[in-house]
């Protein structure tokens, strides 16, 4: 039976559920028959269109929901499908054999094995392929930065609960060893290097099309390597806060480092010019992709209304709601009147999705200002963003870093506010996600006894392939 090439997936069990699916939609019937003469312009096409297909699919839906739920801002009050709430906030584990354990996952490694089969393409591929060197490594930096990203994602929701990296082997291989947040993290740095040195010696274009959202920013191979220092300053910012590597200083000006040679800018720090990035589009069109968080039952808490300040553009996102929607967890009541405005509406079928934008990268260049004690470098990138998104007063001199941490944490929640998982990968970092900072009986933690879960399991399927434990390894 002819295998798909671009939805294999890797040395893993991934079965996933409810929008976590292990396939990719067969859009471009990329064949084994189709590779088997090697790489050229056409099967190098239909690889990249299958690896930005299958990462549009992952990072979109429960890799926003569950998130944003666990890190208190948003519910999806759906009675027929308690563990929206029920699992994800009070007292019960994520189950890991569920939808909610097994969530944000799966899609993830298919987009993985996508990009271990382009790689393997371009670099069994020669000049008589009509792919020449310098486009072959402008694929594989592509490819590489890929790949790190969808390893980033999936460690946005495990954290210490680690994760397999060892997937670049054949498909009936043994599952690969679980590896320690520390060994993930590092990996993930040196795969971005590894595409950022494929970019070095790259051509002025890519000798295919890329999607319509990373055009703009990402569409030739430099742009792309500014793309992908951007991510390598998320990375190295998040190594550094853990504590694991690299700590201190060191860690935080690596991802200044990284930021300064990313499509991070000032000059334009209007609306538009933070808007500037790389995103994920979509289409009603007719076998074309809506976005997924057009949603009935998905909604903001109460307290992300009530703490947003007076007179905030960025409360644009909220919308009142004429009813209140409620859900009862034991004892407790679950009850919203906010809406999230791109869940609402036809047009917001076609609303585009941030990956990465320059308010973000401003707001990282902030962060880590804020951690080397540079308090005034950090109010002026605040400022940058505040104003001009916010249409804020700008903030005034921060005398300690708990105050500046205060401000960041405001500004990213705004600005970030159902993009991803920024928000609970902050309040985890801080050591926020606690009863402490998130007071029993308030619309911030409405559930009594609640645990705060930080991260998702080990999803069932990956245990039972590895004998029911997955011993954690770090070196």
């Amino acid at each position: 039976m002819t295998k798909r090439i671009v939805t294999l997936v890797a040395s893993l069990a991934l079965l996933g559920a409810c929008k976590d699916s292990t396939g990719v939609s067969d859009l471009n019937n990329v064949s084994a028959e189709t590779l088997k003469g090697g790489l050229n312009p056409a099967t190098g096409q239909l690889l990249v269109t299958g690896l930005f297909n299958q990462y549009r699919n992952s990072a979109i839906g429960n890799y926003v929901v569950f998130p944003e739920t666990m890190a208190r801002d948003a519910y999806r009050i759906d009675k027929a499908e308690p563990r929206y709430v029920s699992e994800l906030i009070g007292s019960v584990q994520p189950d890991a054999g569920a939808f909610t354990g097994q969530g944000v996952f799966a899609g993830f490694f298919v987009g993985i094995r996508s990009a271990n089969t382009l790689i393997a393409a371009v670099k069994n591929a020669t000049d008589a392929s009509g792919v020449d060197a310098a486009s072959r490594s402008a694929l594989l930096g592509l490819a590489r930065t890929m790949k790190a990203v969808n390893y980033w994602n999936v460690m946005e929701m495990r954290d210490s609960i680690g994760m397999p990296i060892d997937l670049d082997a054949d498909i009936n291989a043994p599952p690969a060893p679980w590896r320690c947040k520390q060994n993930v993290l590092a990996y993930i740095s040196t795969l971005l290097d590894s595409a950022a040195t494929d970019f070095a010696s790259a051509s002025a274009t890519f000798p295919v099309t890329l999607p319509t959202g990373y055009r703009a920013v990402a569409g030739t191979p430099a742009g792309f390597l500014k793309f992908n220092r951007g991510m390598k300053a998320k990375v190295e910012l998040y190594r550094a806060l853990s504590r694991q590597a690299s700590t201190g200083a060191t860690g935080f000006t690596n991802a200044i480092a990284a930021l300064n040679a990313s499509f991070m800018q000032t000059s334009d720090v209007s609306a538009a010019g933070l808007a500037q990035g790389v995103y994920e589009t979509y289409s009603t069109a007719s076998g074309e992709t809506s976005n997924s968080l057009v949603d009935a039952a998905l909604h903001l808490n109460p307290a992300v209304h009530d703490s947003l300040q007076a007179g905030d553009l960025r409360g644009s996102k909220i919308v009142q709601a004429t009813q209140t929607y409620s859900f009862t967890v034991g004892t407790n009541t679950v009850a919203t009147q906010y809406d999230y405005a791109f869940s609402l509406g036809a047009t917001s079928l076609t609303h585009s999705l941030p990956i990465l934008k320059n308010e973000e990268l401003l707001l990282l260049r902030a962060q880590a200002a804020i951690e080397l004690n540079d308090l005034a470098t950090a109010r002026t990138y605040l400022n940058y963003v505040r104003q001009g998104s916010g249409g804020l007063a700008p903030y005034g001199v921060f005398t300690t870093q708990a105050q500046a941490r205060s401000a960041l944490l405001y500004e990213k929640r705004y600005s970030l506010l159902m993009e991803g998982p920024q928000r609970l990968v902050d309040l985890r970092a801080y050591n926020l996600l606690n009863a402490t900072n998130f007071h029993p009986g308030t619309a911030n933690s409405p559930i009594t006894g609640d645990i705060f879960t930080t991260t998702l399991p080990i999803p069932i399927n990956e245990l039972n392939a590895r004998g029911g434990s997955a011993p954690m390894t770090c070196s």
